[in-house]
C-alpha cells in the first residue's frame, strides 16, 4: 500500500513537471522567442513647412535614403566594408558612432550607395538602408540664421527638454527651426519587423499593426524671402553686418538678415567635422547671429534717445541752446571733440546735423542716474522679446556698473557725456534699435517684435495665433512729434547727415550712426523708416567695419524702404 502511495505521488509530480515543460515553459520561450525576431522601429515624422508672408516655402521635408547602423549586430566585417567603399569616411564614422545606441542614423545616401549596399546585404547585418524625411532650405545661407536648422537630439537636450525623446530623435537647433520645435516636429510612429538570427530584415511581423507618423503643423512667419534676397545682394560688397526690418504697427518682422549666413543644407545633408570646423575657426563668424546677439555701440543713433530722455524730464525743450560748438569742448580736464563746428544750434538742429557737443552737455545736464533708468524705460538693456532663443541685452550702464567695472574713484561724471552719443560702454542690439524707432512712429506704442504669425495642423486648425504686444514708450505725443520731425529732418533737411540718401516720391526719417571700433575701422550705422506721413516699415542696417553711417548703411536702408514699399504697392495693388 505504501509503495502504491509513492508510485502515486512520483507519478504526479511527473505529469506536473511534464506539463510545466510543455505548456508553460513553452508559452514562455515562444513569446521570448517572438522577441527576439521581432524589431521595433521608429518611422520618423515629416516636420512641417515654413513659409514666409507671401507664402514661399523657407523650409520643407522631402524623403531621402538613410543609412541606418545597428551596434549592436555590427562589427569589424561591416565596419571595414562602409569605409573600402567609401560609403563612410573615417571621421564620420568616429563622430557618428556610439556603441550604446540602438540605432545611429550616419548618413544620406546616393543612389549609386544603396545599390552597393543592397548587393551586399547577406553580409551586412546591422547595417539598413530605410526612407525617411530630411529638411531641405529654399535659400539656404541667406535665411540661415532666421530659420535655423535641424539635427539629431543629444543627451544634454534630451535631459534639458524633458521630453519623451530618444537619442536619434531630429529637432530643431537654431532659430524658428529651434523656437517652434513642438510644433514643427510632429509625432513619430512605428513599425514591426521580423528579423532573423543574424538581425537581418526578413519581412513585416504578422498581427502587430504599425503606428504611422503625424505630420508636424505648418509654421508661417512674417518674413518677406524677396526683401531678403534683395538685401543680400546689397551686401554683396561687404564681409560682415547685419539688416532688420519691422512693421511698426504691429511688430511684425519683415527683414532679418545677419551676414556671413552659414550653408544650413550642407550642415543638414553632410553633418561633416570639416564643415563644422571651418565656420567654428572663421574670423568672420558666420555662426553668430548679428540681429539676435550683436551688441554695438549705436553712434549718433543714440542722440535721439538722449533727447527723448532730456524732452521727458524737461531738461530741455524745442528751442534749448548750450554753448556753441567750436569743434570740441573741455569736460573737466578732458577735451572732447566733435566731428565738425556747427556754432549754436537748438535741440532739433542738433539732431540734424548730428552735433556731438550738443550733446555731450545735455548728456551733463540729465546726469548718469536719469539717463540709465531713462534709456532702460525706453527699451535698451533688456530683451524685446522677440522669439527667438538666445537674445541679448545689449548694455546701458550706471554708477553701480562703473564703480564694480572701473572702482569708484577710477571714472568721472563726464562718462555720461560720451555715452549721451551712444559711444563708451553702451551697447544696443539691432532688434532694440527698430523696437524704439517703431514706438516713436507708432505713438509711442513700441510693438514687440515677432517672426511666427500663425501655426497650422494637418486639418488646416489654427493651433497658434500671434498676438500682438506692445510696450509704452511713456513719453508725450508732443516729444514723439518733435523728434519725428528732426528725424525726418536728417533726410529731407540739406544741413541733414542723411541729405543724400533722400528720396523723390517717399519721404524718409531716420538717423545716421558711427560706431567707433578699437579693433579696426568704425561701424556704419543707419535707422530710418517710411513713408514718414504712414511709416510701413523701420529698418535697421549695420556694416561693420566701414566707415561712417551715412555713407555705407544709410544708402543701403534707403534701397531696403525703397524695394519694400514699391513692392507691397504692387501686391496691394
Amino acid at each position: 500500500m505504501r509503495y502504491k502511495v509513492l508510485v502515486y505521488f512520483f507519478s504526479i509530480i511527473f505529469i506536473a513537471d511534464l506539463f510545466y515543460m510543455q505548456v508553460v515553459k513553452h508559452s514562455e520561450s515562444s513569446r521570448l522567442a517572438m522577441k527576439n525576431i521581432v524589431r521595433v522601429e521608429p518611422l520618423p515624422a515629416s516636420r512641417g513647412v515654413i513659409y514666409d508672408r507671401d507664402g514661399n516655402i523657407l523650409a520643407e521635408s522631402y524623403p531621402v535614403f538613410m543609412l541606418l547602423v545597428y551596434p549592436a549586430l555590427f562589427g569589424k566585417e561591416q565596419r571595414d566594408f562602409l569605409l573600402k567603399s567609401g560609403i563612410v569616411s573615417e571621421a564620420l564614422f568616429k563622430r557618428k558612432y556610439k556603441r550604446h545606441y540602438g540605432v545611429i542614423r550616419m548618413k544620406r545616401l546616393s543612389r549609386e550607395e544603396v545599390a552597393m549596399i543592397e548587393e551586399n546585404c547577406d553580409k551586412l547585418p546591422g547595417v539598413r538602408v530605410k526612407i525617411e524625411p530630411v529638411r531641405f532650405y529654399a535659400y539656404d545661407s541667406i535665411t540661415s540664421h532666421v530659420i535655423g536648422y535641424t539635427g539629431e537630439i543629444s543627451e544634454a537636450e534630451i535631459n534639458q527638454k524633458k521630453l519623451p525623446l530618444q537619442k536619434g530623435t531630429i529637432i530643431g537647433k537654431r532659430g524658428v527651426e529651434k523656437r517652434y520645435d513642438e510644433f514643427l516636429r510632429g509625432v513619430d510612429g512605428v513599425e514591426y519587423w521580423k528579423v532573423d538570427a543574424l538581425g537581418r530584415f526578413i519581412g513585416k511581423a504578422e498581427g502587430l499593426k504599425d503606428i504611422p507618423p503625424v505630420k508636424g503643423a505648418d509654421a508661417y512667419t512674417t518674413i518677406d524671402v524677396k526683401l531678403q534676397r534683395y538685401v543680400d545682394s546689397l551686401f554683396s560688397k561687404y564681409r560682415r553686418g547685419a539688416a532688420v526690418a519691422i512693421n511698426p504697427s504691429t511688430g511684425e518682422i519683415l527683414l532679418y538678415y545677419s551676414k556671413p549666413g552659414f550653408p544650413v543644407n550642407e550642415i543638414v545633408y553632410y553633418g561633416n567635422d570639416l564643415i563644422w570646423k571651418d565656420l567654428v575657426s572663421s574670423p568672420d563668424g558666420p555662426l553668430f547671429d548679428r540681429v539676435l546677439k550683436g551688441q554695438y555701440p549705436p553712434g549718433s543713433i543714440f542722440k535721439v534717445i538722449t533727447a527723448a530722455i532730456g524732452l521727458k524730464e524737461g531738461i530741455v525743450n524745442e528751442h534749448t541752446r548750450f554753448k556753441p560748438c567750436n569743434g570740441g569742448i573741455y569736460i573737466g580736464n578732458k577735451y572732447m571733440a566733435c566731428w565738425s563746428r556747427h556754432g549754436s544750434l537748438e535741440l532739433i538742429d542738433a539732431i540734424i546735423q548730428s552735433c556731438d557737443v550738443y550733446f555731450y552737455q545735455l548728456g551733463m545736464s540729465i546726469g548718469l542716474p536719469l539717463f540709465s533708468r531713462d534709456a532702460r524705460e525706453m527699451g535698451f538693456g533688456r530683451p524685446t522679446g522677440v522669439d527667438m532663443d538666445g537674445e541679448k541685452t545689449g548694455l546701458i550702464p550706471d554708477s553701480a556698473w562703473f564703480n564694480a567695472f572701473y572702482g569708484r574713484r577710477n571714472w568721472g561724471k563726464g562718462v555720461v557725456a560720451n555715452l549721451a552719443i551712444g559711444q563708451g560702454e553702451i551697447l544696443v542690439t539691432p532688434l532694440q534699435v527698430v523696437k524704439f524707432f517703431a514706438g516713436l512712429v507708432n505713438g509711442g506704442k513700441a510693438p514687440v517684435p515677432y517672426i511666427v504669425k500663425k501655426i497650422v495642423n494637418n486639418r488646416g486648425e489654427v493651433i497658434y495665433s500671434h498676438k500682438n504686444e506692445y510696450e509704452q514708450l511713456l513719453v508725450d505725443t508732443s516729444v514723439l512729434s518733435l523728434l519725428k520731425k528732426a528725424t525726418i529732418g536728417v533726410v529731407e533737411n540739406p544741413e541733414g547727415t542723411a541729405h543724400w540718401i533722400r528720396l523723390p516720391d517717399i519721404v524718409i526719417g531716420g538717423k545716421t550712426g558711427t560706431a567707433q571700433n578699437p579693433h579696426g575701422e568704425d561701424h556704419s550705422l543707419f535707422v530710418g523708416y517710411a513713408p514718414a506721413e504712414n511709416p510701413e516699415i523701420v529698418v535697421f542696417v549695420v556694416v561693420e567695419n566701414a566707415g561712417h553711417g551715412s555713407t555705407v548703411a544709410a544708402p543701403i536702408a534707403a534701397r531696403i524702404i525703397k524695394r519694400y514699399i514699391e513692392e507691397r504697392r504692387l501686391i496691394n495693388g
